[in-house]
C-alpha cells in the first residue's frame, strides 16, 4: 500500500508542476495546482522514506538479492540517497513556500544543519563501506548544496519579499525537476520491463558491496556538473541583494 501510494503520488507531481508552471503566477489554476503539486511531493517524500526505511531493517538480504524474472534492485547507496532526498524534499517544501512569520536565525539553522550534516556523514558511509562509484553521491551533494542556498538566504535576508519569491521559484523549481527525473527514473525502467519483460538472468548481484571504479562515474559528474555551477552564481547572487 506504502508503494502504491508512492506510485500515485510520484505521477501527479510533475503533472501539477507543468500545470503551475504554465499558468499565471499568482492566479487560481497556479494556487491549486501548486497545492497539488506540494501535496504529492509531501507523499513522495514521506512513502520513500518509509519504503526505504523498512528495506534496509527488514528481510534486508530478499530486498537486496537479484531473483530470476526480476530485474536488480537499488543498491544500499541508492536507498541511503533517497531517503536522504526525501527529508531535504520536506524542508524544501517548507522553505520554498512563503512563510507569514519569519524564523529565529536559531531556528533558521537548526533543521538544515541536521541535513548537512547528515549528508556528509552518509557520504562517508557509502565512500569508506559501501560502492562510490553510483550516482548516489552526486544526489546527495546536489540537494545539500539546495539545501545550503535555502538556509543562506532565509537566515540574511528573511524579511526581504522580492528574496522570498526568488525562493519560492528557485526551491519550487528544484523540486519539479526532482520530480520529473524522479518519473523517468521510476516509469521508465517499468515501461521497458512491460516491453521487454523482466530480466531473466541469474548472475550475482553486487551492489551492497564495494565496488571498483566504473568510467560510467564520470558520466554522472558531468550531466550534474552544470547543476553546481548554478548553485555558486545564485550564492554569489543572494549575497549582493539588499537586505532590507
Amino acid at each position: 500500500m506504502v508503494l502504491l501510494g508512492h506510485i500515485i503520488a510520484g505521477a501527479i507531481a510533475p503533472i501539477a508542476a507543468i500545470a503551475a508552471f504554465k499558468a499565471r503566477k499568482g492566479g487560481r489554476l497556479h494556487l491549486q495546482s501548486g497545492r497539488l503539486f506540494t501535496g504529492s511531493m509531501i507523499g513522495v517524500a514521506l512513502s520513500g522514506i518509509v519504503l526505504d526505511i523498512v528495506r534496509l531493517c527488514f528481510f534486508v538480504e530478499e530486498n537486496h538479492t537479484k531473483y530470476a524474472g526480476y530485474s536488480m534492485p537499488p543498491t544500499y547507496p541508492a536507498r541511503l540517497g533517497f531517503m536522504f532526498v526525501g527529508l531535504c524534499v520536506l524542508y524544501l517544501l517548507r522553505e520554498a513556500t512563503p512563510s507569514r512569520a519569519p524564523l529565529s536565525p536559531q531556528n533558521a539553522l537548526v533543521v538544515p544543519s541536521l541535513l548537512v550534516g547528515t549528508g556528509l556523514s552518509l557520504t562517508a558511509i557509502i565512500a569508506l563501506r559501501l560502492n562510490p562509484w553510483t550516482g548516489a553521491l552526486w544526489m546527495i551533494w546536489t540537494f545539500t548544496l539546495i539545501v545550503i542556498i535555502m538556509a543562506r538566504t532565509r537566515l540574511s535576508l528573511s524579511n526581504h519579499r522580492r528574496t522570498e519569491i526568488l525562493r519560492h521559484r528557485i526551491g519550487m523549481s528544484c523540486l519539479a525537476a526532482f520530480s520529473w527525473w524522479g518519473a523517468l527514473q521510476g516509469f521508465g525502467p517499468a515501461i521497458a520491463i512491460a516491453i521487454q519483460c523482466a530480466d531473466l538472468s541469474t548472475r550475482p548481484y553486487l551492489g551492497n558491496q564495494p565496488g571498483q571504479f566504473s568510467p560510467v562515474f564520470l558520466f554522472f559528474f558531468l550531466s550534474w556538473a552544470p547543476f553546481f555551477f548554478l548553485a555558486a552564481y545564485l550564492i554569489h547572487r543572494f549575497r549582493k541583494l539588499p537586505s532590507a
